[in-house]
C-alpha cells in the first residue's frame, strides 16, 4: 500500500491533503493501487471535486480488464483449445506457448481452477509497465 493508501485508512485524515498526495502520484502508483484493490476507499476520502482524478482512469482500466477477460473467453471457448485442454499439462503448454503468449499466466490460471477476478487486475498492470524486449 502506498503512502496516499495509508493515509486514506487512518482515522483522522484532510481530504485536501490527499488530493495533494494522489495529485503527486505516478501513474504507475494509481494503477498499483487499483490492481491492489484499495483505489476505491481513496476515492471515497478524496474531496468530491476531485474524485475525476481516480475515477477516470479507474474506468479505463477496467475497460482493459474487461477486454482482456472477453480475449480469454473467447479463447477457452475454441474447439481447438477444449481440446488442448484435455490433454497433458505439457502438451497444453506447448500450445499456450505457441498460440496465445501473451496471454500464459491466464491460461495456467484457467487450466489450474483457480481464476480470480485479481489476475486479471494484476495482467493489465503487469502488461502496462513490463518492458517487452524482443529476443
Amino acid at each position: 500500500m502506498n503512502r496516499a493508501g495509508k493515509y486514506a485508512s487512518s482515522d483522522k485524515i484532510d481530504d485536501i491533503q490527499l488530493m495533494n498526495m494522489v495529485i503527486e502520484l505516478t501513474e504507475k502508483e494509481k494503477m498499483a493501487m487499483w490492481s491492489e484493490g484499495y483505489i476505491d476507499s481513496v476515492i471515497e476520502k478524496l474531496p468530491v471535486f476531485a474524485r475525476d482524478i481516480l475515477e477516470n482512469r479507474k474506468k479505463k482500466w477496467e475497460d482493459t480488464k474487461e477486454y482482456v477477460q472477453q480475449q480469454i473467453n473467447d479463447i477457452v471457448h475454441e474447439k481447438e483449445f477444449l481440446e488442448k485442454l484435455q490433454a497433458e499439462r505439457k502438451e497444453f503448454a506447448l500450445y499456450v506457448m505457441s498460440h496465445y503468449p501473451q496471454y500464459q499466466s491466464l491460461l495456467f490460471h484457467y487450466y489450474d481452477g483457480n481464476m480470480k477476478e485479481s489476475d486479471f487486475k494484476r495482467f493489465v498492470y503487469r502488461n502496462r509497465y513490463t518492458k517487452n524486449y524482443l529476443h
